[in-house]
């Protein structure tokens, strides 16, 4: 797909606009701001409505309000308490007053002349010195202003750092949209945009940016509009990609599994779950097909996600395939090749292992075993993208943790080579809304219940001062054979939060708390040796607490592990403090999960109670329940899906207004819209113009270089 001019243009950073200095590109760059698309779709978190102003006897107390007076009174005091110098501005109308007031500002006496007009916004507070807006915005009048010729409008508010103002970022924001706004066109037909009721693009962007003295209901249209937008993009996406998938060059040729898949199940340990069992039969089918399997498995935390895969890769081993599984981690595919190496040395199956740190002796140990012709299944990391052969006979590729590898990376790991089946593999839930989203693409599996025997997780929210009867409860869990983890959100005391550090923790706990255990600490910028060690050593049992931070969330499992303490709990989102808690609970024995929240608590007496003590909502919903799904649910409840799958540190979030699970109409009808335009296009039935904003925009969400056929 070729690029467009509009693209081109809406992809020119923000420097090129007249008046955005090389400091204003630094300020909005702190906000992700840098091309024109990014300030097109930074929008305003919330409005300013100057529409109506009003008198200070008609203001309503902590209610955003414009108060018109003209001012009586100026004057700047020194505050007898705290040495502030507070400036105070006193505004009459009708006989009625009130006051504006800065702390710090003298200057702000100087901005003011007796019997000048001006206009407060902001919320005004009721007290013993009457009423009073804190540092108001302030909307300075000509002389002959009158009340009944104002024509207010609302001001978009949009999200700043600290060395930019409100005003400021709204007037870098507005100048680069003016510039953007003419090159986002509409892309789809008329008639279909009257058949559903919305509103032209271009439009709906003006209005949440330049939104005047419109309505409500006029932003709720464009809001609307750009949601059904922002859907529609990944609807067509979908549609496309499953195109390509229907063509690509499939040629391996799965059997009937046999004997090999009988022994395997023999030897395990464990009766494979219904659930399981079901999952299996779908990755069969898909196999079996004449059509590469593209197949997403979900499952919670500990639910048995490994053996199924281990079981689709030997099916693959038995047809005559090679079979790769990539992890995110070197810790998690350490722990993959363990686990499989277990189960396949009995059937005299290989097991590899591949990661970007090995010896060179032990690279050519791999390379020389994948040119034999016997099967093999090969474990790693992202490293596998770096062969530099392609991997021989691949029959299917299980990718751990699929939101954890780039695009681009797994486009490398296909790029110009025969097609394998591929299975997807996820520990983080995801809402079915957003799951049939972001991954309609794909076939969806779910594993719904853990293996039998799994000991549900009691978790409990408790504040910092009854951390020493935590402590005596892991001694008491130790004392039993059992061990724990205690978890911190930083590394050290040089980084600014305000929470307890691991480093530092480490050393208060094994020195004086538990002095008479044995205590391990795990961060990421230990070596990897130094890593390595203590995690096998807390494997094996020879750590009974193991001091760490989130490095531990993804690839640790330690069945004995009984007892987790996350401390500074309500610094962690819903889906960490999940993946964290899926550490324990791997077992046959009780498990505890302990929640140290150190949000102000109004009662005193509540220092100790399970369950719904806290006002932090996240902390509640982990107290409340074990199920992932309910977990996500809510997470993106609070969240939204983008800050669910960290996009909004990394790159342009996938969503930015819509949400699935609340806007389940937008999504819908653009599902029918994206397969409507498709049809058109097929159709040649698209005119020019549309042609183009269409290519525009799948270029803005996907790249040029996304591949459409025929495009």
């Amino acid at each position: 797909m070729s690029s467009t001019g509009d693209y081109e243009f809406l992809m020119r950073p923000v420097s090129c606009v007249k008046g955005i200095t090389e400091r204003r590109t630094a300020i909005l760059g702190r906000c992700g701001v840098s091309s024109l698309w990014d300030a097109l779709t930074f929008f305003p978190f919330r409005y300013e409505d100057y529409r109506r102003i009003l008198r200070p006897d008609q203001l309503q107390a902590d209610r955003e309000a414009v108060c018109y007076g003209r001012v009586t009174n100026v004057k700047t005091e020194l505050s007898p308490v705290k040495r502030k110098r507070i400036t105070t501005v006193t505004i009459e109308n009708a006989g009625s007053y009130a006051k504006g007031v800065w702390f710090n500002q003298p200057w702000m006496k100087d901005r003011f002349k007796e019997g000048g007009k001006v206009l407060f916004h902001g919320i005004p507070r009721f007290g013993g010195f009457g009423i009073q807006f804190s540092n108001p915005d302030v909307i300075y009048l000509e002389d002959d202003f009158h009340p009944d010729d104002f024509e207010g409008k609302r001001l978009p508010v949009y999200h700043s750092t600290e060395k930019s103002s409100r005003n400021g970022m709204r007037s870098l924001i507005s100048s680069i949209v003016e510039e953007a706004l003419p090159h986002f066109k509409e892309y789809i037909p008329q008639e279909m945009l009257r058949e559903y009721a919305l509103m032209d693009a271009g439009e709906a962007m003006r209005t949440l940016h330049f939104p005047g003295a419109k309505s409500d209901e006029e932003l709720a249209k464009a809001r609307r509009r750009l949601i059904v937008d922002e859907f529609f993009v990944l609807q067509f996406g979908i549609l496309l990609t499953r195109r390509i998938l229907q063509k690509e060059n499939y040629e391996a040729h799965h059997l009937e599994p046999g004997g090999l898949i009988r022994r395997f199940l023999d030897i395990l340990p464990f009766t494979l779950t219904e659930s399981q069992l079901s999952v299996l039969t779908d990755i069969k089918k898909d196999m079996l097909s004449n059509h590469p399997m593209h197949r997403l498995l979900q499952g919670d935390v500990g639910c048995g996600k490994t053996v199924v895969a281990a079981t689709a890769m030997l099916m693959a081993v038995e047809s005559g395939y090679n079979a790769v599984l990539m992890a995110p981690t070197e810790i998690l595919a350490r722990q993959h090749f363990q686990t499989l190496s277990k189960w396949c040395e009995k059937l005299g199956v290989d097991v590899l292992l591949s990661l970007g740190g090995m010896k060179a002796k032990e690279k050519k140990a791999v390379k020389e075993r994948m040119e034999q012709e016997k099967p093999f299944i090969l474990i790693g990391t992202h490293s596998l993208l770096f062969l530099e052969d392609e991997i021989p006979n691949l029959g299917l590729l299980v990718i751990d943790e699929q939101h954890k590898f780039g695009v681009a990376q797994r486009a490398v790991l296909r790029e110009n080579k025969r097609i394998p089946d591929t299975l997807v593999m996820t520990a983080t839930p995801i809402p079915r809304s957003l799951a049939m989203t972001l991954y309609g693409h794909m076939d969806i599996s779910v594993i719904k219940k853990p293996p039998e025997g799994r000991m549900p997780i009691k978790t409990y929210v408790v504040k910092p001062e009854r951390l020493s009867k935590v402590w005596d409860f892991i001694r008491r869990e130790v004392k039993e054979g059992r061990q724990a983890y205690v978890v911190y959100p930083r590394i050290d005391e040089k980084e600014k939060a305000e929470s307890k550090a691991a480093a530092k923790m480490y050393e208060e706990l094994k020195n004086n708390v538990f002095p008479d255990l044995s205590v391990g600490l795990v961060h990421g910028r230990l070596g990897k040796e130094e890593k390595d060690e203590a995690m096998e050593s807390f494997r094996q049992g020879r750590t009974n607490v193991l001091v760490c931070t989130t490095v531990i969330e993804v690839g640790v499992d330690v069945p004995n592990a009984s007892v987790m303490v996350i401390e500074d709990a309500q610094r962690f989102g819903l889906a960490q403090l999940h993946q964290l808690r899926g550490r324990i609970g791997r077992g046959r024995h009780a498990s505890y999960c302990v929640l140290v929240d150190n949000t102000p608590l109004e009662k005193e007496d509540e220092l100790y109670q399970p369950l719904l003590m806290t006002e932090n909502q996240r902390l509640e919903v982990m107290a409340r329940t074990n199920d992932g799904f309910e977990i996500a649910e809510a997470d993106m409840e609070q969240r939204g899906p983008g800050e669910v799958f960290g996009e909004k540190q990394s790159g342009h979030p996938l969503l930015l207004l819509a949400n699935p699970s609340r806007d389940k109409n937008e999504l819908s009808v653009s599902t029918e819209i994206a397969k409507k335009v498709l049809s058109a296009y097929d159709l040649k039935k698209l005119d020019g113009e549309h042609l183009e904003n269409l290519y525009t925009r799948i270029a803005l969400r996907y790249g040029p270089e996304f591949k459409i056929p025929g495009f």
